[in-house]
């Protein structure tokens, strides 16, 4: 992935954070001039955030919540009688509660991403064959964010007690961070997922296939949907496209209307697209369900308020947005929690 295009803006958005939190520190009478604690603060947020540092996490809330303190200073300005000025001034108190609850955020972001849930979901399709066929699901895993492989190690566990008929690796199974070897262990570690039917694997955005990834998971039993449509036991249509970043980088997907024409029309859909988009147009063509991730479920507080997730319905037409498996770039999630997902489908 090309990050150049970023490195001015990512510079100049440091240098605004640090000047603004540098006059934070610099009014509670420093010993050091602005300039140098400019110098200081932007150069250890810039550090954290390239080094995926979790310390990213501190500055970022310790940001927030100065935000927030001004803004409610400038609220209260406007009424001058209150004496609520005076008791919030006393609160803040140079900073330290503010630097103590964001300590707190980062502590539970550390904690809290390693802390694995299993998601059920129970869903209902109208179709005249009576059906109870069990999805598992994981997206987003960024191996190598967190110990390579234990986490192999624990998602295949957790995944072979399922006992599952398919299951979606659903995109970002991989990142730009992840090296070669760790690769080449996941690929071994997930053919040992156990289920009836087959382990299917859909890019994301962070893991575009390459021709050498696609053979490196047929070779391991894999089964690579790339645009592609697939029947599962007489039962489902499955489709599992390529991801939405293809469009931008000049490898068009396929249109979604040519793959549902490749479907049975008489089975109930599923179709797995990393990212919950044009989800109007897949109700319209009749999918019955869609699953997807990267949202990540915002990952980072208060990013999941803006972010879709979990279950959704409209008519007949159902989704389902994963938070993930794991998390990008720092080691925390303060937003959510980290998932597989189990989903049984039954007749309505």
């Amino acid at each position: 992935m090309n990050y150049w295009h970023w490195i001015l803006p990512f510079f100049l958005i440091t240098l605004a954070i640090g000047f603004y939190l540098s006059k934070k520190v610099h009014k509670q009478n420093s010993y050091f001039s602005f300039q140098i604690i400019w110098f200081i603060i932007s150069l250890l947020f810039a550090l954290s955030i390239l080094l995926r540092s979790i310390l990213a996490i501190l500055f970022l809330y310790v940001l927030l919540f100065h935000i927030l303190y001004d803004i409610l200073k400038w609220i209260i300005s406007f009424f001058p009688s209150l004496k609520i000025k005076i008791w919030i001034e006393k609160i803040y108190c140079h900073g330290i509660p503010i630097f103590l609850i964001s300590l707190l955020f980062l502590v539970y972001g550390f904690i809290n991403i390693r802390h694995i849930i299993l998601k059920e979901y129970e869903i209902k399709v109208k179709t005249e064959e009576k059906i109870n066929f069990k999805i598992g699901m994981v997206s987003d895993v960024h191996l190598g964010i967190l110990s390579p492989e234990n986490t192999l190690n624990q998602l295949v566990k957790r995944a072979n007690q399922l006992n599952v008929d398919i299951f979606l690796l659903a995109g970002d199974i991989f990142d730009e961070y992840t090296t070669d070897e760790e690769k080449e262990m996941a690929y071994q570690k997930l053919s040992q997922i156990k289920t009836k039917y087959g382990i299917y694997f859909i890019e994301g955005n962070h893991d575009l296939l390459k021709e050498k990834t696609k053979e490196a998971y047929e070779k391991n039993k894999i089964q690579v949907l790339d645009d592609k449509v697939v029947i599962i036991n007489n039962q489902w249509n499955l489709i599992g496209r390529k991801d939405a970043r293809n469009d931008r980088v000049g490898n068009q997907r396929k249109d979604l209307a040519d793959l549902i024409s490749l479907t049975n029309p008489n089975l109930p859909t599923i179709l797995v697209d990393h990212q919950p988009k044009d989800e109007e147009y897949a109700e319209k063509l009749g999918v019955d369900l869609q699953l997807s991730g990267h949202t990540h479920n915002g990952q980072i507080f208060p990013l999941n308020f803006f972010l879709k997730y979990g279950y959704y319905k409209k008519n007949s037409f159902q989704r389902i947005v994963s938070s993930g498996y794991g998390g990008w770039g720092m080691k925390a999630r303060t937003a959510g929690k980290s998932e597989m997902l189990k989903i049984t489908i039954t007749n309505e």
